[in-house]
């Protein structure tokens, strides 16, 4: 019987929310949803670094906490955060009081993350930089420094899926998790 649990994954960008979550939600028979495609669809469909050099970050954020806000008063979903929408008060919020939820916190090394953002060149073209760094391993280094801290807070669970295919962290979050 399902319980309408939602399966919510933490992270930095590149880590696997959506690989994983979209097997999850297959295996579970729920439907994946992540807020950044959401928060796009809301600025017409436009990439997140077109957003943010035509409306800026603040809109980008304000339209971001209002998806995650009602993503979290929904049931049966598997929910991939953005890697900064718990840096926003307001989604953080919403993500620690949603009812019936698991939030797994999926832990990467920068090394592994800087591969990953490296190999996939629509990442490059459709993401902003976060930092001067400009899109480095210390960019993902100092995002983090700032980052692991509140991801660690809020989730219920943490695994470490550096070295760990999508299949097998797909079995593990659900032998450990569900």
């Amino acid at each position: 019987m399902d319980d309408g649990r939602n399966i919510i994954l933490i992270g930095y960008r590149a880590c696997g929310k959506t690989t994983i979550g979209k097997q999850i939600a297959d295996e579970l028979w729920k439907k994946f949803v992540d807020v950044d495609d959401e928060t796009c669809k809301r600025f017409d469909g436009k990439t997140i670094a077109q957003i943010w050099q035509e409306f800026g970050e603040r809109a980008w954020r304000e339209q971001e906490v209002a998806v995650t806000r009602e993503l979290m008063g929904r049931k049966n979903l598997v929910i991939g955060l953005g890697g900064g929408t718990l840096m926003e008060p307001e989604a953080r919020q919403a993500v620690e009081e949603a009812p019936n939820a698991v939030r797994i916190y999926l832990r990467c090394h920068p090394d592994e993350l800087h591969r990953r953002i490296s190999e996939d060149k629509k990442s490059a073209a459709t993401r902003p930089n976060l930092t001067k760094h400009a899109g480095s391993i210390d960019e993902i280094k100092e995002m983090l420094a700032l980052r692991e801290p509140v991801y660690e807070a809020v989730a219920n669970e943490v695994f470490d899926v550096t070295h760990v295919t999508p299949d097998n962290a797909l079995r593990h979050v659900i032998k450990r998790c569900l």
